[in-house]
């Protein structure tokens, strides 16, 4: 009796928090049909949800098979959904509470925030040399050249290049510790720090390293007593291994990369060993947390920080060029829009998120998925939500400068500078043409945005064919000296450059052409070798006729091998992005035998040929070898293929 009443009770309190649970959710989303007010853009907050399902069913299972995406306003998660699947084979669904999504960069974001709280308690000064905060032996193997400050980082105006090597490990095993790290993978500092902004992870996990030496920490256990736990952010965790939260784990979804023949193909979770950089998994409503936490009511204090003026000063704009502000606030990116909009987009190797606030309002939209490099429900709901800046296509001004003074070609300052993947930079160049007086296109391969010019070559953006353009290259303002384009300023990390005099168009041509000639010679010459053995194997030589013919055959298998060697290293790459060093290491130093092969290969069948009696076919294809192997080595050598560290 007592079992069945004890049997009675318990189902009836399970009936209860059944229904308790749906009530509250029911309740929540009729007083979501209550609400009143409007998004940035205009639509009616009562209207929005729709809104918002009829533009993402337009791009899942087509773009990613799972998302995530939270609406904060005036303090509160107004909206909190899920959408697809966060474990395709397994049809798990997302909840927007429980699923853990890779945020990426957006946990740059977080690294900010962590610097701005030491500079509120005066341990951290914007303006002062890194190295000041940096243990002396450590500083001293960074071995800069300039002096680099916080605020340097924070605009991604250090002076660094890219570094596309050990971004990303795909299991436990390829981590580094944080210090290791920046010592291996150090990015060449190779333009003047705050001239321009070129997007630097290293920038960003330098920064938390900084952190983490002030204060005496792991700075993964930093943002977690200091931010995280803070605001509440129990589903979230900043070490890359989950070493402090793996419950984590059973909720995080599967990554995915698009698959060019439809759907999806399973893809790996990433490990960074650069981990304020981008590392921070979570859910959607965790991170719509720290949304609310920078968007208080007027004159009201963050939760993260001891008064209000500190988060004033994050928001403020920071990188300066020519006296405006362009650009980026204190590591936040500034988007156009009806609106003042800041934040911060991510990516990793299978997951993509997007952050969006406008402070003015006390908006703000998250947006996590979980495929690769997906841009149209990132971009376009937040273009749906926030609305874009209508720029008119005729600007009443009638002195500004011909269109045509901006004509060329044009490559980023983040790129491989100093490393033998600067080639492939070069490859893909931005390319301005002037449509009339007034009217530019910037273009990338078949991308492109077109721009109207609406005071002396100060550019604005009136239509795109792809939403990066939208929200990485809103405005160019182009910088001037002696009559031509010395900079493409942009700020937030995507200022574009003119050519560098050794890296012309005409050195560009001539470096394609070097390739498409030594390519073909070089993969056609041994068949002919073979032939032509074959054909004279009855045929007696003289003894320096056989050594000519050895050291010759010598210089054709050198190139060969030699052009072989550095396409596998390429293909290598192009087959998978997140390679580390180590891996493609060994081609490189392949190179330096194999120059030293072709020299004495050269030197002795020069000798030899002194010594024979040649057709003049077979001079001229002696030299052309000799010829195309000194341009390739030139052109492997000027392209970085002999650098080695």
């Amino acid at each position: 009796m007592i079992k069945r009443i004890e049997l009675i009770l318990t189902v009836s309190i399970i009936m209860f928090l059944t229904v308790f649970g749906l009530s509250t959710k029911l309740i929540f989303a009729a007083e979501l049909k209550k609400i009143n007010g409007e998004t940035p853009s205009g639509i009616p907050l009562n209207e929005m949800e729709e809104k918002i399902d009829q533009y993402v069913s337009k791009y899942l299972d087509k773009t990613t098979p799972g998302a995530a995406i939270a609406v904060v306003k005036d303090g509160q998660i107004i909206l909190s959904k899920g959408y697809g699947y966060a474990d395709v084979e397994k049809q798990i669904s997302v909840d927007p509470s429980k699923t853990v999504f890779e945020w990426g960069s957006i946990s740059k974001l977080f690294t900010w925030t962590s610097a701005m709280q030491l500079v509120e308690q005066g341990k951290l000064d914007l303006d002062e040399d890194i190295k000041t905060y940096l243990p002396s032996d450590f500083a001293k193997k960074l071995n800069f050249q300039q002096t680099v400050t916080m605020r340097d980082l924070m605009n991604h105006a250090a002076g660094f290049g890219d570094y596309a090597f050990n971004t990303i490990a795909f299991s436990k095993d390829g981590l580094f510790p944080l210090e290791e790290a920046l010592l291996l993978d150090k990015s060449k500092q190779y333009y003047k720090v705050g001239t321009a902004s070129s997007y630097s992870n290293y920038g960003a996990s330098l920064a938390g390293y900084v952190v983490e030496c002030i204060s005496k920490q792991p700075f993964h256990d930093y943002e977690r007593e200091h931010l995280f736990n803070v605001l509440e952010m129990n589903n979230t965790t900043g070490n890359t291994t989950f070493d402090d939260n793996k419950k984590l784990l059973e909720t995080k979804a599967k990554g995915y990369l698009p698959n060019p023949e439809g759907g999806f193909i399973l893809g790996n979770w990433s490990y960074v060993s650069h981990y304020p950089a981008g590392s921070i998994n979570g859910t959607v409503e965790d991170l719509a947390k720290y949304a609310i936490a920078i968007t208080p009511e007027k004159g009201q204090k963050s939760p993260m920080f001891d008064n209000s003026d500190t988060l004033e000063t994050m928001f403020s704009p920071s990188y300066s060029l020519d006296g405006e502000m362009v650009g980026t606030a204190h590591g936040f990116f500034e988007y156009v829009g009806e609106y003042r909009t800041i934040g911060h987009g991510g990516n990793t190797a299978t997951f993509s998120s997007q952050f969006t606030i406008v402070p003015e309002e006390r908006f703000g939209i998250v947006i996590l998925t979980n495929a690769s490099a997906e841009m149209d429900i990132l971009f376009g709901v937040q273009e749906l939500l926030i609305g874009k800046k209508h720029t008119e296509s005729k600007v009443p001004y009638l002195k500004l400068p011909s269109s045509n003074e901006v004509d060329g070609k044009y490559v980023p300052f983040q790129r491989q500078e100093g490393n033998f993947l600067e080639f492939a930079n070069y490859q893909n160049l931005y390319t301005v043409s002037a449509t009339n007086k007034n009217e530019i296109t910037m273009s990338l391969g078949q991308y492109k945005g077109t721009y109207v010019q609406t005071k002396p070559y100060y550019y604005e953006l009136v239509k795109e064919n792809f939403p990066v353009f939208r929200n990485a290259y809103p405005i160019l303002q182009f910088k001037m000296e002696e009559g031509k384009v010395k900079q493409i300023i942009v700020g937030h990390g995507m200022d574009l450059s003119e050519l560098p005099p050794d890296r012309t168009i005409p050195v560009l041509i001539a470096s394609v052409l070097v390739l498409l000639s030594t390519t073909l010679y070089f993969l056609i010459a041994p068949l002919f070798l073979l032939i032509l053995k074959f054909k004279n194997r009855k045929k007696q030589l003289e003894l320096e006729d056989k050594r000519f013919n050895f050291y010759y055959s010598m210089l054709i298998l050198c190139g060969t091998i030699t052009f072989l060697n550095n396409l596998i290293c390429i293909t290598r790459i192009m087959m998978n992005k997140f390679r580390t060093f180590a891996e493609v290491k060994p081609h490189l130093l392949l190179n330096y035998p194999l120059l030293v092969c072709t020299v004495i290969a050269a030197f002795f069948s020069i000798k030899y040929m002194r010594k024979i009696v040649s057709s003049k076919k077979r001079k001229v294809f002696y030299f052309l070898t000799i010829t195309l192997l000194t341009l390739l080595f030139a052109l492997l050598i000027g392209w970085n293929f002999f650098i080695v560290v």
